[in-house]
Parts: C-alpha cells; sequence; structure tokens
C-alpha cells in the first residue's frame, strides 16, 4: 500500500501532467487565433475599396453582403487588433488597428453634437443616427485598448470627448445611463433599464483604468457597480436581471428572460473589477453567478451552454448554443474555481475546441440544442469574445506555469535551533 505522501507525489504528478496539457491546449488556440483567425478577418474583413469593416464573412471566409457598418464592430476590432499586435508583436496587426482608428473617429463621430452614431452605409454616410449607450462602452473599449496596448496617443483626445458626452449626455439621476438616445440627446426609453450595455461599461472603464488610474474612472467603476448590485442583480438567487423598469423592479413582460453567459460575463467583470481597484470584497458575488449561469444555461445532457432561459422555471427559451456564452464561461473560469458539481475549465476548453473552433481558424457561430449548426457565418463582433477569452487563458497559462515553477523550485531546509 501506498504511504501518504507517495500518494500525493502521485497527486502532484498528475496535476502537473493535466497542467501542461492544458498549457498546451491554449498555446494552440492562441496560435492558431493568431495565425489564422486574424489573418483571415484582416484580409477578407477589410473593405479594400471603400474602407470600414464588413459585418461577416460566410463558412468558407467570403463577404456576406451587409448595407451596413456598425460602430460597436469597429470599436471591437480595434480592441482586437492592438491587444493581439502587443501580444505577438506583429507589426501588421497593429497597422490594421491604425485603419480601424481612422475609420472609425472619420465615419461614426458626430461633429455638429458630439457622440458616436451607431451605423453608417458602406460608402460612409450615416444610416442610423441613434447614439447608444452600448456603442459609447465599447468605443471606449476600443479607445483603451488602442492606447494602452499600442500607445497611441491619439486616442485619448477621443477617450475625452466620449467620456464628457457620457457623463453629460447620457447620465441619468438615478446612476444609470440612458440606453438609447436621438441625435439631439433625448432619451428614448426612459421607462426601461437594460443591464447589458452598464455592463460592458464597466469592462470599458476598468481597461480605462489600466492606462489611467485617475480617480474619475474608479469613481464611474464604482458607481457602475453599485448600480448593478442595487438594480440588476437578484442577490437572493444570484440572477442577472436582463430588463427591469425605471424603478428596477423585474416586471416587464421580458423581465424573466435571463442570459447564462451575461452570468458568466458579470463574474469575469467582478474578479477584474476587486483586481483592478484592489478590493476583494468587490468579487464575492462572482462564485454565486457562475453556479446560477450554469443552473440556467448549461445542457446536461448534451453539453454547451443554452443561449436565454427564464429566470423563474429555469425553462430553456432559446434553445441554441451560440459562441460567446462560452467564451464568457472560460473567462470566468480562469478566473474562478469551477463548482463541484459543474463543468471545469478543461470541460469547456475541449467543447470549444472540439465543437466551435476549426484547425484553418474559421468558427461555428451558433448550434442547436442537438449540435446542429444553425449559423455558419462568423460575424465579425465574435472575435472580441474570442479575443478575451483567449486572452485570459494566455494570462492563466503564464502565471500558472510561474505558480508551478515555483512549487517546483528546491527549497532551503529550515534548522530547528
Amino acid at each position: 500500500m501506498a504511504r501518504g505522501g507517495d500518494q500525493g507525489g502521485d497527486d502532484r504528478a498528475g496535476d502537473h501532467r493535466a497542467g501542461d496539457h492544458r498549457a498546451g491546449t491554449i498555446r494552440a488556440l492562441t496560435g492558431r487565433f493568431a495565425g489564422r483567425t486574424l489573418p483571415m478577418m484582416m484580409e477578407a474583413g477589410w473593405d479594400r475599396k471603400r474602407g470600414g469593416h464588413f459585418e461577416r464573412l460566410d463558412a468558407h471566409g467570403a463577404v456576406v453582403p451587409v448595407p451596413w457598418r456598425r460602430v460597436m464592430v469597429h470599436a471591437r476590432q480595434l480592441y482586437v487588433f492592438a491587444a493581439w499586435a502587443h501580444h505577438t508583436g506583429d507589426s501588421a496587426f497593429a497597422d490594421h488597428a491604425d485603419r480601424l482608428f481612422a475609420y472609425m473617429t472619420g465615419h461614426f463621430w458626430d461633429r455638429d453634437r458630439g457622440g458616436w452614431f451607431a451605423t453608417v452605409d458602406l460608402d460612409g454616410a450615416v444610416r442610423n443616427t441613434e447614439k447608444t449607450l452600448y456603442d459609447h462602452a465599447f468605443v471606449l473599449f476600443g479607445l483603451a485598448g488602442f492606447r494602452n496596448a499600442l500607445g497611441r496617443g491619439d486616442a485619448q483626445r477621443w477617450i475625452d470627448a466620449t467620456a464628457d458626452v457620457l457623463l453629460d449626455r447620457f447620465s441619468r439621476a438615478d446612476g444609470s445611463f440612458c440606453e438609447r438616445m436621438n441625435p439631439d440627446f433625448l432619451d428614448l426609453a426612459p421607462e426601461r433599464r437594460e443591464q447589458n450595455p452598464h455592463m460592458h461599461l464597466l469592462e470599458a472603464v476598468l481597461a480605462l483604468l489600466e492606462g489611467d488610474a485617475g480617480a474619475g474612472w474608479r469613481d464611474l467603476a464604482l458607481r457602475t457597480l453599485t448600480l448593478f448590485h442595487a438594480g440588476f442583480l437578484d442577490e437572493s438567487r444570484h440572477v442577472v436581471r436582463e430588463h427591469v423598469r425605471s424603478d428596477f423592479t423585474p416586471t416587464l413582460a421580458e423581465s424573466r428572460q435571463v442570459e447564462a453567459g451575461h452570468h458568466f460575463e458579470w463574474a469575469w467583470l467582478l474578479c477584474r473589477a476587486a483586481c483592478s481597484l484592489e478590493d476583494r470584497r468587490l468579487s464575492r458575488a462572482a462564485p454565486g453567478l457562475v453556479r446560477t449561469g450554469l443552473a440556467l444555461g448549461w445542457d446536461r445532457e448534451r453539453g454547451g451552454i443554452l443561449d436565454i432561459s427564464d429566470s423563474v422555471t429555469g425553462a430553456p427559451l432559446v434553445r441554441t448554443k451560440r459562441l460567446w456564452p462560452l467564451c464568457e464561461l472560460v473567462k470566468a473560469l480562469a478566473v474562478r474555481t469551477a463548482p463541484p458539481d459543474g463543468p471545469g475549465l478543461d470541460d469547456a476548453l475541449a467543447l470549444l475546441r472540439n465543437r466551435y473552433l476549426a484547425a484553418d481558424g474559421r468558427w461555428t457561430e451558433r448550434f442547436d440544442a442537438d449540435w446542429v449548426t444553425v449559423d455558419a457565418t462568423m460575424p465579425a463582433s465574435s472575435l472580441y469574445h474570442l479575443s478575451t477569452a483567449l486572452l485570459e487563458l494566455e494570462r492563466l497559462r503564464v502565471h500558472g506555469s510561474r505558480r508551478e515553477e515555483e512549487k517546483r523550485r528546491p527549497t532551503t531546509p529550515r534548522h530547528e535551533g
């Protein structure tokens, strides 16, 4: 019979082998993303005739005709290519980020009244004059990444201008921000509050804090976190409410609709906020959010994350499995220990690798519950979800390797006196 100490050594060896396998998987996925996915999107996804990014590619990598361009897509791509230019040192990615920045600032900004228009047509003329919190949050996120990763000083004045519009025009007295406004900044939905754009505003502010630790960004992060806990989180059940009334009661017709992916995304953001703001208490809700997301969204028979569920009955309302909720689960499990009765990080990685990602860099966007492809196109917006998941995995791989090396490093015996 093996002694306890010997068994412990076997366990450590097993853990080491499992860690090496995971590290190898992460290297393979990030290498494929940088070597195949990003070049494909950079080459096929950019309109070389008129400038600007196409909305989506088909399953073969050809452009799917869509008669508009969204500022959100350009902001997400800006962040992605700047981040991977920094991560890989590839100057082609940096050049593409510069193109994205020039197009976004040259076509979507309202030069008369300030703020960012939602869409333009393929020739760059404004198509949708609404100004949304969701778009402005992603513009800030993209500009922060562009500045932080590549040191582009030109981004700062656009960050300042966007922040001024956000605080002066979008801000409400209850601590929330207007989700939809007309060109003259009239609130188009005063009777509603939506969690998703506020979540992405927090994400943007945390990115801005990486390059500027000023009190203003810290205050905005804390304001958004307070709003989340007071208005969008049902703390008794760890449920993230998507749609509520202006008094934050969940009494809209769609208030019972919840998305597992946003539970994982909030869990990840709370952990990031705890680190950025140096306050561990900010991440206390994260484990409960992961558990609830899995309880509501994880398909226990076939695997995968179902898109939308009923928060009261737990029944699936949309029985498809998009790419992005799985990416958000990966991010959450990369920074939090998995619940004992749910899938672990390696399970989520295997699902991502085996179901969604192709060896040539392409991906499948959406399956039905039985893993039959529903949407074989590749939306440009999904690149952001893949990118942030893989960069979080890279952080885990690098820091995990360092911790493992420290464990294996011989220590000097302590002599008892």
